[in-house]
């Protein structure tokens, strides 16, 4: 019997193709698992720099916040800007305008080449709101000081917009025409009339000094001292009234410019001029107009046609003759003294305005992160 003897060669060249092929795999396995990882990684890393910015460009917002946004721009209007954080990454932040004190914020992220697959982007949403002092008002006039009121005088709690201003919200809670303390002594003769709900409010508030002189996180002293305008006591101011050098409006103390109540169009140089105004003493005016917030550390005393559109604080009392004299917003007459009473004659109207109180206030106030769900991860 004869056995078949099969020849072997060429076998370890078969084993050394396969053993090519296998290693090669691997080497491929290798690297496809190597460049996922490093892409992985590398996207992380973008990734995260990407949310980085976007965290940045919010907080960067109150920072670099411009004060005259706050009453330029309108329900709607959007405001941009640009940062770069580190590592090359930018943030774009859009500024949106809502109604009222409220802005929302967009943050968005970039990381990486522009345009390119090995980028990263993320989206970050906030709602800002103004951080308006807390003033307190309890109607058109506040006082714990004795009141005398004779003539035709009109003051009227029931919340309405300034005359041709356009751009106020609706209407909130009508408020009392007058708030004064139950230890007040009120004198009413000749044609007044007293409207708001009530017309006349007797409140333990109005006696205490708080509502006066603290707003909720800072107070007439931290306003005082933030004024754009200080005057000493006992200025006699005639004719104030806005100040402009073709379209922009001059900031000037003397002769005093306060501002352009009064709207037209096209827009006057100095509508969006709202100053803090402090005066270290007592305060006489005679003519003109202006806007903003005003705070007399003494008598606050209003003789001829003169007409403020804001929040007036006084310490002192308050005391106003003659014909054409209105304030639009609020006062607020704290009577420190005794002998500091308010005197309303003439022709003189007292209007209740949340509108011009906000506009007023929103002058120097930054934005802050609004309370609950503020925050907004919008990928």
């Amino acid at each position: 019997m004869r056995t078949a003897i099969w020849s072997e060669k060429g076998m370890a060249l078969i084993m050394s193709l396969g053993a090519i092929v296998i290693i090669g795999v691997l080497m491929g396995g290798v690297l496809f698992v190597s460049t996922q990882d490093y892409r992985i990684g590398g996207n992380t890393v973008r990734s995260t720099r990407a949310a980085a910015a976007a965290e940045l460009g919010l907080n960067r917002v109150p920072v670099t916040w411009d004060l005259a946004d706050n009453n330029r721009t309108r329900a709607g209007d959007t405001l941009k800007k640009v940062f770069t954080a580190p590592g090359g990454a930018t943030a774009t932040v859009t500024i949106t305008r809502l109604g009222g004190p409220f802005f929302w914020v967009v943050s968005e992220g970039y990381a990486g080449a522009m345009g390119s697959q090995a980028s990263g982007r993320r989206r970050y949403g906030t709602l800002f709101r103004l951080d308006l002092p807390q003033m307190n008002f309890l109607g058109a006039i506040t006082t714990q000081g004795n009141t005398t009121v004779n003539g035709n005088v009109t003051v009227n709690g029931n919340d309405a917009a300034p005359a041709g201003w356009a751009n106020c919200s609706p209407t909130t809670q009508n408020m009392a025409g007058a708030a004064i303390s139950p230890t007040t002594t009120a004198t009413v003769n000749g044609s007044v009339t007293l409207n708001g709900n009530p017309p006349v409010l007797t409140t333990p508030a109005a006696g205490d000094t708080n509502t006066y002189f603290n707003y909720g996180s800072t107070n007439y002293q931290a306003l005082a001292a933030a004024a754009n305008l200080t005057y000493p006591g006992g200025t006699l101011l005639t004719g104030v009234g806005p100040i402009a050098v073709g379209s922009v409006c001059q900031a000037s103390q003397t002769p005093a410019n306060w501002g352009d109540p009064n709207r037209a169009a096209p827009a006057g140089a100095c509508e969006t001029y709202f100053p803090t105004i402090h005066v270290l003493g007592d305060l006489k005016v005679t003519t003109g107009r202006g806007q903003g917030v005003l705070l007399v550390d003494g008598d606050f005393t209003v003789a001829g046609s003169f007409v403020f559109t804001g929040a007036v604080i006084a310490r002192g009392g308050l005391k106003m003759s003659g014909t054409g004299n209105k304030i639009t917003g609020a006062v607020m007459a704290a009577s420190i003294q005794v002998d500091d009473d308010v005197s309303l004659s003439g022709n003189t109207a007292l209007q209740y305005s949340s509108c011009a109180l906000t506009a007023a206030l929103s002058s120097s106030a930054y934005p802050k992160l609004a309370m609950q769900r503020a925050w907004v991860d919008m990928y």
